[in-house]
């Protein structure tokens, strides 16, 4: 799907063939979800009371030599959210930084060598198109979904951060880690203190191996200093 040694192809399919496409697949499982489908962001989203959960598909034209597709994850939590925004909000560059948690195609595992280290997919004609398509719906369906599932609530995602600490830290997302550490003060089963020093450790290995941006330890510290 994607190679170096590839020379320049002819595109063989117009972009709106490329999302109608994904679109044909990606509805019914999503919609067995609980997904409802947003053209107008090409985006699919569910609720959960007052928690939300959004699937947006990323397209990126460069025709007339190929097309960059992906998507992103956004877990959005009511309380989270109002957290982050008491120590985020002069400092945030888009509205997903206040989401709790939120993840890339890259996040998510590739059975394919070539393409298990990719932040999206090339797409020169139908074969790629019809490639990316199963790649998606599979990984949806077998591994995006079931998260969402899994961190449905403050309680569920305890639970799924005391079975997975290093989680946060391994997704190389800021916001994550600080959403590890919210969730560590308002469900009282971890110690929130040892919790930020966890992951302040961890945090700053990662920074060292140049994992993260050293903008994630502020971002740490601000959210430690909110909930202390």
């Amino acid at each position: 799907m994607n190679s170096g040694n590839r020379q320049t192809p002819s595109l063989e399919l117009w972009l709106q063939d490329v999302q109608s496409y994904l679109f044909k697949v990606m509805n019914a499982p999503m919609k067995q979800a609980g997904f409802e489908f947003r053209k107008s962001s090409f985006s699919f989203q569910r609720k959960n009371k007052k928690n939300q959960d959004i699937v947006s598909i990323i397209f990126l034209s460069q025709f007339p030599v190929s097309y960059r597709i992906g998507f992103q994850l956004e877990i959005w939590n009511a309380q989270i959210k109002e957290i982050k925004k008491s120590f985020m909000g002069e400092i945030i560059h888009k509205d997903s930084d206040l989401c709790s948690i939120i993840l890339f195609t890259k996040d998510f595992t590739s059975k394919d060598p070539e393409t298990k280290t990719m932040k999206d997919f090339l797409i020169y004609n139908y074969r790629d198109l019809f490639i990316t398509g199963d790649w998606i719906v599979q990984t949806m369906q077998d591994e995006l979904i079931p998260i969402c599932d899994t961190l449905d609530s403050i309680e569920n995602m305890e639970h799924f951060f005391e079975l997975n600490p290093k989680w946060s830290l391994d997704s190389h997302s800021g916001g994550n880690i600080c959403t590890d550490l919210i969730v560590s003060k308002l469900n009282f089963q971890r110690d929130v203190h040892t919790r930020f020093q966890q992951l302040m450790q961890g945090l700053q290995q990662k920074i060292e191996d140049r994992l993260i941006s050293p903008e994630s330890r502020q971002l740490l510290m601000l959210c430690y200093d909110a909930i202390k």
